[in-house]
């Protein structure tokens, strides 16, 4: 009777900061990221465009989305939750880009419990 069991669903709450991006091989230009959940949900927002000083790009700019993740019933093991941060840098005036790189983030390493922590 293991196949009727059904996933366990949860939802949470996800505070997200992006503060800056150090050792960028440019000397000028404009960059911003764009952040989006791969998987558990449809968050998907871009940061402000911020031109790059000193090799150092500064967004300090928080963000929050509710994540929603499974769990295997007998287990309990949570399924994995992507949050996918891609830089960007304008071209053209703004009016194109080029992806310069990206980060993955498993949201479940960064997963705890509130009640837990007291």
């Amino acid at each position: 009777m293991s196949f009727l069991t059904r996933k366990k669903k949860f939802k949470f709450q996800v505070h997200f900061t992006l503060e800056e991006l150090t050792a960028v091989p440019f000397v000028n230009g404009v960059l911003f990221c764009k952040i989006r959940l791969i998987d558990g949900g449809d968050f998907a927002i871009q940061s402000s465009r911020e031109e790059v000083q000193q090799n150092c790009v500064r967004w300090r700019r928080k963000f929050s989305f509710v994540c929603k993740m499974g769990a295997n019933p007998i287990t309990g093991v949570l399924d994995p939750c992507i949050c996918r941060v891609s830089v960007r840098k304008e071209l053209k005036g703004g009016k194109a880009f080029s992806k310069d790189s990206f980060l993955c983030l498993h949201r479940l390493l960064f997963t705890y419990n509130e009640k837990s922590m007291s």
